[in-house]
């Protein structure tokens, strides 16, 4: 059986293996590596995922979620159709869908997976993503954190020795890494990160600056129309890649509303984004206790590096040129991969290795100084891993018979403001206050599993606690969540291509008026009542590929149109001759 590495991103997912010594992207059932992490409920109750569900973001925005990945270790839930899901649910579906992926691609089955997290992802989160991974079908040992991820990958690609500060800005989080290489060891030094701050949140700030200008479409702003603004949003921000002006332009009843957007602007925008950019790295940098000047690469890995306005951003930061050398969209999965060959010890990589550290500190609650509810930490943030301390504490109370240790996770002097994990308990001896002393060992190993141990010399008595996350199911939650799980249908692999050309065009109806969507609408007919008539492959590929030959040419309207504010031409979506 095999094991595989994923990326399980906000916006895109992807996997990837360790074969022949080299770290292999895993293609999905489309061909493609990235698989958008969206999932959608269709009108039959059918689960879709990837490609065809983010088509569904316009046409069917009340039963399709995406961006789940923000909410991972919290008690939100969606609603989509007449179902219920967790974030962790929804994380599965994308897991099942790169498992099934990956299986097919290498031709066998798939038990065991090493799962990319942000590294600023706290226990809850991290718990959350392993509870993902069970319902999914897979064993997941080992999270790693993002950027170290990426480090690895780099490390692979020749990096000089040195320090280097990892900037991972994907689509919904952002970490900052500062990662010291020498040889093949990559050590990370500090973490810094905003777990809700992400390209998504640029398409936001670019749509509200759209409604800004025309506050008119605000008493007509459904969900269908927010998600036909973000995804023109997400369009004009990828076209600043290559173009100085692009137009983000909606038609609504005939009535054209359009806005210009330059890089300047988008400054002037994003301006409060930056800012936190600036402050995440300042955090990085003073937790490594290094500054900016000492740095000798800094590394761009996530796909909204791929802005202009971001580069420019850190080039002028860092004075210096950036490394992107790598796609940043694949830098994480290749060094997920490249995790997966270090594990099973293949012989071209068993040597390198990767140390990491405990992004949070982790404590108890304590009195000190005759003020209660004090957060002690006992593993400061930053610790290299694995890591062991021990503290000692006095009881409070004459003739006390017990001592309760509620364990935190989190950087909050106030302990109730930290991220409770658990408690345990243990017998003290009733003595005078202050005469019991209790020794409290923490143990936390680089999966992410704390073991807090408890003595008293006193009587003798002893605790052992393993602290795997408030957030982990206990085994009766996930069979009760696999049976639900494995209720839903899902289309089978072979119809993907078809699924996703009806998506295209359910979605481009929502988003045209007029003659155009009334001749979107007619060759999707057509092309269904085909599907359900005709058992002849050969036929349905050459009207899958002549219908999406028509969606293009839509697509690259739009396109054109958000450029140039071309005016709309019937003629336009003509074949070319």
């Amino acid at each position: 059986m095999a094991v595989i590495g994923i990326d399980l991103g906000t916006t895109n997912s992807l996997a990837s293996a360790w074969l022949n010594g080299e770290s292999v992207l895993i293609p999905n059932s489309l061909g493609k590596f990235l698989t958008p992490s969206v999932v959608s409920v269709d009108t039959d109750g059918s689960i879709i995922t990837g490609e065809t569900a983010k088509q569904c973001l316009v046409s069917q925005p009340d039963r399709t979620a995406s961006l789940f990945k923000q909410f991972m270790g919290t008690s939100k839930t969606y609603t989509l159709g007449k179902k219920t899901f967790r974030p962790e649910d929804l994380s599965a579906l994308i897991l099942r869908s790169l498992k099934a992926d990956a299986e097919s691609y290498l031709n066998e089955k798939v038990d065991e997976a090493i799962i990319s997290v942000p590294a600023y992802f706290n226990d809850a989160q991290r718990s959350a993503t392993k509870n993902a991974g069970i319902l999914a079908g897979l064993n997941v040992e080992r999270i790693l954190n993002e950027p170290s991820a990426a480090a690895l990958a780099y490390r692979r690609f020749d990096i000089r020795d040195g320090t280097s500060l990892v900037f991972d800005f994907g689509g919904g989080t952002l970490d900052v890494s500062v990662l010291e290489a020498f040889d093949n060891i990559v050590d990370i030094i500090a973490v810094s990160g905003d777990n809700r701050l992400g390209g998504s949140d640029i398409d936001k700030a670019i749509m509200n600056a759209f409604l800004h200008e025309h506050p008119e479409l605000a008493d007509v702003l459904t969900d269908k129309l927010r998600g036909i603004l973000l995804k023109n949003a997400e369009a004009c921000k990828i076209s600043l890649t290559d173009h100085k002006q692009v137009f983000m332009v909606y038609r609504h009843k005939s009535n054209d509303y359009s806005m210009v957007l330059d890089d300047e602007k988008l400054m002037r925008i994003c301006s409060p984004l930056f800012v936190k950019f600036g402050n995440v790295i300042k955090r990085a940098l003073q937790n490594a206790g290094i500054p900016l000047s000492m740095i000798d690469n800094m590394i761009l890995v996530g796909g909204s590096c791929r802005m202009p306005l971001v580069r420019e951003y850190l080039t002028h930061l860092f004075q210096r040129t950036v490394l992107s050398d790598i796609d940043p969209d694949f830098a994480v999965a290749y060094g997920v991969g490249m995790a997966t060959g270090i594990k099973s010890r293949d012989e071209s990589i068993r040597d390198m290795v990767l140390t990491d550290i405990c992004p949070f500190s982790l404590g108890v609650e304590a009195v000190m100084d005759g003020v209660s509810g004090v957060f002690d930490a006992i593993i400061p943030r930053n610790t290299t891993l694995p890591a062991s301390r021990v503290h000692s504490y006095t009881t409070l109370h004459n003739n006390q018979t017990e001592v309760t240790l509620n364990i935190y996770q989190g950087e909050s002097l106030d302990a109730a403001r930290n991220l409770r994990l658990g408690q345990c308990e243990i017998d003290v001896p009733p003595l005078p206050a202050g005469m019991a002393t209790v020794d409290v060992r923490f143990s936390y190993d680089i999966n992410g599993i704390l073991e807090v141990e408890a003595n008293c010399e006193q009587n003798g008595s002893s605790v052992r606690e393993l602290i795997i996350g408030n957030n982990r199911l206990t085994k009766g939650e996930i069979n009760a969540r696999l049976a639900q799980l494995n209720k839903l249908k899902t289309s089978p692999r072979g119809e993907d291509e078809n699924n996703l050309t009806i998506a295209r065009g359910q979605r481009l109806y929502e988003e045209f008026s007029g003659e155009i969507q009334e001749e979107v609408m007619r060759q999707l007919m057509f092309f269904k009542a085909v599907l359900q008539s005709s058992g002849n492959p050969a036929r349905i590929a050459r009207l899958r590929s002549e219908l999406n030959a028509f969606f293009d040419r839509l697509d690259k309207y739009s396109e054109d149109f958000l450029l140039f504010g071309k005016p709309l031409d019937y003629d336009y979506f003509e074949p070319e001759e």
